[in-house]
């Protein structure tokens, strides 16, 4: 067992309603009402929900604190997948098994989705359109911008319609940015970013929305608990759910629903690893949907250098983003896309590889930046949806249970070509226009936005799980994240996650209360 700091065993033990590595709790002579597998802002949020009602829920997290994760190796080889596809996707700093999941990592954007990506368009697909609309996610974006305390600025008549402002004033000051932005003729805004209270940067679910959950004692965690398999009866429902510890112990969870919450990868992977003799090809996956449809948002990118100004000298790290182009070219047959600008002395560009043989051209150009003021410019864009982008099951890899890993298969499409050529034509005419110099494409970078493996609909035949998020064959089993979107649009999937983890919340509670779930 790995030693831990203090701090960690205060987010692991809190108010002594977690066990960490103990799987006593499965023990119960009672079934929990919901068991919750995974502790990222799905299933914290979802957990929160319903313990604000009153119902009884077990949380199951494979991970533990940062420091196991950056420590153990048992627990990092857990999140191991494979890779295959010309689209080069990276194998590292993709997937995690940590308290709080992903929130960890993020960098706290909530943007909601446009209307239009509800609504059918190129990318959706012809027999499987969205069940739900703009306006069922409305009042959930509301409730999720004033949980997650989203801060920004005015938003513009280009960005989704919105009732009011958003919850806090912007921080920090980009009219630099924007005074850009009128040079263009493009508006830009502040990106809509989730404002902790328990840290400086990041927004972490386990420590601002998890306390509260532990503290009312509707809520059980318990950490180090892997959950290798769903167990289903001849009636098709989930009888419960097969956990594992490190040190070997085997027990099985028992609830009335079950909830997926696991990530755009994982959720998958279990659905498929749930194979029995009423679902032979894995839960869900009677018309061999689960895994299909898997994608992502690409993101092209330039760095180049303007004269310094009074608002450039200082070395701080700013953003802003445009919605004006969002739909542009899907009058085109094309996807959306969401350009970015950031002035950042810095980190440019966060999510682009990593390469030993960059270094030092990335020392050369930071002291470039006392001269010149530096400037990212950057677009990330939307994926087709193919049924041939899935996740699937490794036929030669397994971890440390005898389980197959994950096995992730994505190409592009033609016409994922063409727009990453179009949002690049975009950005060129933008740094031609300001007289960027020193200008630089960088790689394609990958948002980490594992989206549509689990994607919703009204039919089982096109679809893993219904407009209320339940597993279509199995009356008791819920997927909740971003694995159910039916396309991908370019924002952010975070804001919406939380969203559907609120009416899911809503949904569940009602159908317990009215003994809906036996």
């Amino acid at each position: 067992m790995n030693r831990r700091s203090r701090s960690e065993e205060r987010e692991a033990v809190l108010h002594g309603n977690s066990n960490d590595g103990s799987l006593a709790p499965l023990d119960a002579t009672e079934p929990y009402d919901v068991c919750i597998v995974g502790s990222g802002p799905a299933g914290t949020v979802l957990a929160n929900a319903l313990a604000a009602r009153g119902v009884r829920v077990l949380m199951l997290e494979s991970g533990r604190g940062l420091q196991a994760w950056f420590t153990d190796r048992r627990v990092r080889s857990l999140a191991k997948y494979e890779f295959s596809g010309n689209t080069d996707y990276p194998l590292t700093r993709t997937t995690s098994r940590v308290l709080g999941g992903n929130s960890n990592f993020w960098t706290g954007r909530c943007e909601r989705f446009h209307p239009s990506d509800f609504d059918r368009h190129a990318y959706t697909p012809p027999e499987n359109p969205w069940p739900i609309t703009y306006a069922d996610l409305d009042p959930y974006y509301d409730q999720a911008e004033q949980l997650l305390r989203v801060r920004g600025g005015p938003r513009s008549t280009f960005s989704p319609p919105r009732k009011g402002p958003l919850p806090l004033p912007p921080r920090p000051d980009i009219s630099f940015l924007k005074q850009l932005g009128v040079t263009l003729g493009v508006t830009f805004e502040e990106s809509a970013t989730a404002t902790p209270t328990k840290t400086l940067r990041i927004f972490k679910v386990h420590r601002e929305i998890l306390p509260a959950c532990l503290a009312s004692q509707c809520v059980t965690l318990v950490t180090g608990a892997n959950v290798t398999r769903l167990l289903a009866g001849s009636d098709g429902c989930i009888a419960g759910a097969e956990v594992k510890g490190l040190d070997g112990t085997t027990k099985v969870a028992r609830a009335r629903c079950f909830v997926v919450s696991c990530g755009g990868i994982e959720s998958a992977r279990m659905l498929l690893l749930s194979s029995s003799e009423r679902f032979p090809n894995g839960v869900g996956n009677t018309h061999d949907r689960v895994g299909r449809g898997f994608n992502e948002h690409p993101n092209v990118s330039f760095t180049g250098t303007l004269p310094h100004s009074w608002a450039t000298i200082a070395p701080t790290n700013k953003i802003a983003r445009t919605h004006q182009f969002y739909s542009a070219y899907r009058a085109a047959g094309l996807g959306s896309v969401f350009p970015v600008i950031r002035q950042a002395w810095v980190l440019p560009n966060h999510i682009a590889k990593f390469r030993l043989a960059n270094v030092p051209r990335t020392f050369v150009s930071g002291l470039r930046r006392v001269f010149r003021a530096p400037l990212f410019v950057g677009c990330g864009t939307e994926m087709t949806i193919s049924p041939a982008n899935r996740v699937t099951l490794s036929q030669s890899q397994t971890d440390l249970f005898g389980s197959p890993i994950a096995h992730l298969i994505m190409n592009y499409s033609e016409d994922d070509l063409r727009l990453l050529d179009r949002a690049r034509g975009l950005l060129r005419g933008w740094l031609s226009q300001l007289r960027v110099r020193n200008v630089r494409e960088l790689e394609v970078a990958w948002s980490r936005h594992h989206q549509g493996a689990c994607r919703m609909g009204r039919s089982p035949a096109t679809s893993v799980v219904d407009a209320d998020l339940r597993v279509h064959e199995t009356p008791n089993l819920y997927v909740c994240g971003s694995e159910v979107f039916v396309t991908g649009g370019a924002m952010q999937p975070s804001l919406t996650i939380v969203a559907l983890a609120l009416r899911l919340g809503d949904h569940l509670a009602g159908r317990l209360r009215n003994g809906g779930v036996r």
